[in-house]
């Protein structure tokens, strides 16, 4: 499908919409291998990140363009016209863009999604697909319409997962995909002077990527081993996957699982020395490698074993 055409002897003019972390990426790599970036949609103001996202902006010379309320307000519209743009790019953006802004652009808005579409749509794919056990994953560019994360596919890229990903190690990695597959595609455009493009499949379900918020409670009673390991790799460093011991609340950065029957009731801790720290659990052992008590510090088994002496009639719950 040709969304569009540009005049060949112009370079493409691109308007850039986006929030840390993975805008400052993208947006990095393409100042990087020269493009024209002829504005910059920022977050609202009372994001965050804003000053931080201005900052970088504007130390790069870049028309950097906040608006009042909303992007979709008429007044600021009328503004990014001006720009007499050819494309735009968003990553990682979660406010809903409407036609009239999609429409500021000759060729509308290419969105970067890390997961492969249709699969994953939502804010927060890295923490599902890792929570979710997939054996694979990937990236996905699509022109936006009005609706989150259903446009039509321009580029997709298929990956493994790690055993031992994390969701640091994901965001991470398609976010860096993310943007040389965004380079590599301007570039296509500007040679081309055309964008190809699929629907996205629409008659089944698909597994969604709602937002996700606070910590985790590690229920020892309800997950199993394998449940819980993915869980705390699905929050590792960006969320809390915790339990109590002592009446005090312990954030499990890593751990791994040992499938093992066993008559212990769940959450006891049945070896705790300087080489293991074993908690009984559904189908085994979940064995602690790195935990984080209170604010005491963050702890080895061997550490923990020293410094708390945990005895076996003790539990994590």
């Amino acid at each position: 499908m040709e969304n569009g055409k540009i005049k060949k002897e112009n370079k493409l003019k691109i308007i850039f919409v986006g929030t840390p972390d993975m805008a400052l990426i993208c947006l990095s790599n393409l100042l990087q291998k020269k493009f024209n970036i002829v504005g910059v949609v920022p977050p609202p103001k009372d994001h965050d990140t804003f000053e931080f996202f201005k900052d970088f902006v504007e130390f790069r010379g870049l028309n950097f363009l906040p608006f009042e309320k909303s992007p979709n307000e008429k007044e600021y519209i009328e503004r990014l016209k001006e720009l007499e743009a050819d494309i735009g790019v968003v990553c990682s953006y979660n406010m809903l863009l409407k036609q009239e802004f999609i429409k500021t652009t000759k060729m509308g808005y290419i969105n970067c999604h890390p997961s492969l579409l249709p699969n994953y749509r939502g804010a927060m794919p890295y923490f599902h697909i890792i929570n979710n056990g997939e054996a694979e994953s990937g990236i996905t560019l699509h022109f936006i319409d009005e609706t989150f994360d259903t446009g039509d596919i321009i580029y997709q890229h298929k990956f493994k997962i790690t055993p031992f990903e994390t969701m640091g190690t994901l965001f991470n990695r398609t976010n860096f995909m993310i943007s040389d597959a965004l380079a590599e595609t301007l570039t296509k455009i500007e040679k081309e002077n055309k964008i190809e493009s699929y629907p996205q499949i629409k008659d089944r379900e698909f597994i969604k990527a709602p937002k996700v918020e606070g910590n985790f409670k590690l229920e020892f009673k309800k997950l199993d081993i394998f449940q819980m390991e993915r869980l705390i790799r699905a929050t590792n460093p960006f969320f809390r996957t915790y339990c109590t011991f002592r009446n005090t609340n312990i954030k499990i950065i890593q751990a791994c699982p040992i499938k093992k029957n066993h008559n212990f009731p769940f959450g006891k801790i049945v070896s705790s020395n300087e080489k293991e720290l074993l908690v009984a659990a559904k189908g085994g052992y979940l064995s602690i490698e790195i935990l984080q008590v209170g604010s005491w510090g963050i702890f080895t088994p061997k550490e923990f074993y020293k410094n708390f002496s945990a005895n076996k009639d003790e539990f994590f719950s």
